[in-house]
């Protein structure tokens, strides 16, 4: 009776982990997908210039007391602003990849994968669960050759010394992964012209910024719209294709030597688009690995719960504060810090080399209704500002406002806190998007005088 007590709360606690690690995870990602959004934003271009200033600017020597004192922030700029670049060029090779117009929200798609993938990290699979009772009972085996080997040492610090060195392989396992993820991620930058040499970069960069202005040019949003829906329905046809040839498959073994081939005619790539082979990448074998590296750090912090967490106090007592530290630590930087970077390299690779067709529906889905809402957006805005008794002057005052600087420009994210006062609401990403489309962008600011425009032309409309 007791044993199936004991199994039920490590159960319980297995549960409660799991859901408190991918909760970590989703909320370590938001900074992340917010750069994800602001490379959405801005265009190739605004990232050529800011290159640009950037290297006029360094040709100034400062003084050293100046330097000291900005390093740490002109650092984290750089590699903000790297990270921008990396993303404006997978986000191209995506487009490209997969023949997608320019409007098209590779941001959107990127947070409804890690959304999709999310969710699989509560879900232990059977197969899962045999992999834990093998790691379980390795424990206790590990723990009969210790009591062996150091007869004089308690039979519960047995336990959590076998307890850190799984603790430490398994980070061992999560850098090895994370490394590995590294790589295909740098190597889809090589095969969307990304340069180490900043001049190579800024040509690269520059090119692209002519070919999307171009695009721009002859793009409109319900155009855009039919073509997003019809590679959606094509890689649906796709899927269906691929499932029943895996029937067909299982059912008559001899045809496998064309599997390749297949392979290769149902991943809809587009023609003409980059190469791009990353040795030992397969999604579902990675995915898997994925999912089982989340479910065993998950059951290491319910085994230190349930085992360890009660003989911490004599460990420090025994051996000191590093040793005590040393138990929780790999665990600690596995969920604070490595499964947030598998995690999302993981979803940027995958998302590149292929294209889920229900991820893609709900993204299709979502940008049908922001094109059907840039035609409702002033007119919703202007019957708002009506029920509230407000006039387009308290929209400008307020807008005005918000332009300390007097260029005419607010950043999209003040734009959306003023409306939204004045009752049109809608959440970020769904704005930043309705935004992409009514309105040309500076960066990630925008000219808030066509927002009063549009409202004065509905206004006209509605007389």
């Amino acid at each position: 009776m007791l044993a199936f007590q004991v199994a039920d709360l490590t159960i319980f606690l297995l549960a409660l982990a799991l859901i408190l690690q991918s909760t970590c995870v989703f909320l370590l990602l938001r900074d992340q997908n917010g750069r994800a959004e602001r490379a959405e934003l801005i265009t190739t271009q605004d990232l050529v210039n800011s290159m640009t200033s950037t290297k006029t600017s360094t040709e100034s020597v400062p003084s050293f007391a100046p330097t000291l004192f900005c390093c740490g922030r002109a650092a984290k700029k750089r590699s903000n602003h790297r990270e921008l670049v990396e993303l404006r060029l997978i986000r191209r090779l995506f487009l490209h990849r997969f023949g997608l117009p320019q409007l098209s929200p590779f941001s959107k798609y990127l947070n409804r994968a890690q959304a999709s993938q999310i969710a699989h990290m509560i879900e232990v699979e059977p197969s899962m669960w045999i992999v834990l009772l093998a790691v379980a009972w390795s424990i206790c085996g590990v723990v009969e050759v210790l009591k062996q080997l150091n007869t004089d040492m308690p039979e519960s610090h047995d336990l959590v010394e076998a307890f850190v060195m799984f603790a430490w392989v398994l980070m061992l396992l999560h850098i090895m992964m994370f490394m590995y993820f590294r790589s295909c991620v740098r190597h889809l930058l090589h095969s969307a012209a990304f340069s180490n040499d900043k001049a190579t970069l800024t040509a690269n960069l520059t090119a692209i910024a002519q070919e999307e202005a171009n695009a721009w040019q002859n793009e409109e949003a319900d155009k855009a719209l039919e073509v997003m829906s019809c590679i959606q329905e094509h890689h649906e046809e796709l899927e269906f294709q691929r499932r029943r040839n895996k029937n067909i498959e299982a059912q008559q073994p001899k045809t496998r030597g064309s599997t390749g081939k297949r392979r290769e005619s149902f991943s809809g790539v587009m023609p003409g688009s980059p190469s791009i082979d990353i040795r030992f990448f397969s999604h579902k074998g990675w995915h898997i690995g994925v999912m089982l590296l989340l479910v065993l750090n998950g059951f290491l912090v319910t085994l230190f719960v349930q085992c360890a967490f009660y003989d911490m106090d004599d460990i420090y007592e025994d051996f000191g504060t590093l040793p005590a530290i040393m138990v929780p630590l790999p665990l600690v930087i596995n969920s604070l810090f490595l499964q947030r970077r598998i995690f999302y390299d993981f979803v940027i690779v995958s998302s590149t080399l292929r294209i889920d067709s229900h991820t893609l529906s709900d993204v299709v889905e979502n940008f049908s209704e922001v094109v059907r809402l840039r035609s409702e957006f002033a007119t919703s805005l202007l019957h708002h500002m009506t029920q509230q008794e407000l006039a387009i002057s308290d929209l400008q005052a307020e807008l005005n406002a918000r332009d300390t600087s007097g260029s005419g420009f607010i950043e999209v994210d003040d734009l959306r806190e003023v409306l939204s006062k004045f009752g049109f609401r809608l959440t970020r990403f769904r704005f930043n998007s309705v935004v992409k489309l009514l309105f040309e962008l500076e960066g990630t600011t925008v000219a808030y005088s066509n927002v009063v425009r549009l409202v004065l032309m509905a206004q006209n409309d509605s007389l």
